[in-house]
């Protein structure tokens, strides 16, 4: 089903998944559900560019998808991860009028979208909801806020390896002792996060793999040693 109105109870189940719902009752949230839309995007497909009107909001039900901010001149300012049961993109409620980032699936995704406008006339309605905003997008600065700090100090292996301790926090599953991070990384993906360069990301990455710290498959990241990264 690709850009049809949703309005059936699975869809009530999906959405309510998602915390900024989370103090809504289902007959509200139920009124609402002919606003929302179903799309499938196929890993690599842009959801939206950098510069566009910030006319939509999406609630990602599985995959992963990628933030990316360049410059006027080109180079790479920024970069984040977003996991199923997120809404994105968070920032700007209420007053962004483009996009500050280019979306792109990293793998296959399944999301639904609205209208901002329709979302932010709902929140409007209920200020416990408003609140969960607020909450989240407080820990969504914090978390950058370590993430930058970590990945300012000059040396760069120690600041690939915040990243993927940053990566680890951010998306990791626990598997018994072991953490496991399902999206697929790149060198490229690593270095941009950490202002490095491939070369040092790979060299580091394969270092990490002989001393049995890490492996990789099929460019999903096991972390066999989560410790090791909290001790840096």
């Amino acid at each position: 089903m690709l850009n049809s109105p949703v309005i059936n109870m699975d869809v009530l189940s999906d959405l309510q998944q998602f915390d900024v719902f989370s103090y809504l009752s289902a007959k509200t949230l139920q009124k609402y559900l002919p606003y929302f839309y179903f799309r499938s995007y196929k890993k690599n497909q842009c959801l939206f560019m950098q510069g566009d009107p910030r006319d939509k909001l999406f609630f990602l039900l599985d995959g992963y998808v990628m933030f990316e901010r360049g410059s006027e001149e080109g180079s790479m300012l920024y970069l984040d991860f977003i996991k199923k049961n997120q809404m994105f993109p968070t920032g700007g409620i209420f007053q962004d009028k483009v996009y500050h980032d280019t979306a792109i699936a990293v793998t296959d995704v399944h999301l639904y979208f609205v209208q901002t406008h329709i979302l932010e006339e709902i929140l409007k309605t209920n200020p416990k909801q408003l609140l969960s905003i607020i909450t989240k997008l407080s820990d969504i600065l914090d978390l950058h806020q370590k993430r930058v700090q970590r990945i300012l100090i000059p040396h760069a292996q120690e600041r690939v390896l915040h990243s993927i301790q940053f990566l680890m926090e951010d998306l990791g599953v626990k598997d018994d002792n072991e953490v496991v991070i399902p999206c697929p990384l790149t060198a490229a993906h690593i270095s941009k996060l950490s202002g490095t360069t491939r070369e040092t990301v790979s060299l580091l990455i394969n270092q990490l793999k002989r001393e049995k710290i890490i492996s990789v498959t099929s460019k999903k990241m096991r972390i066999h040693q989560p410790d090791y990264f909290k001790e840096i």
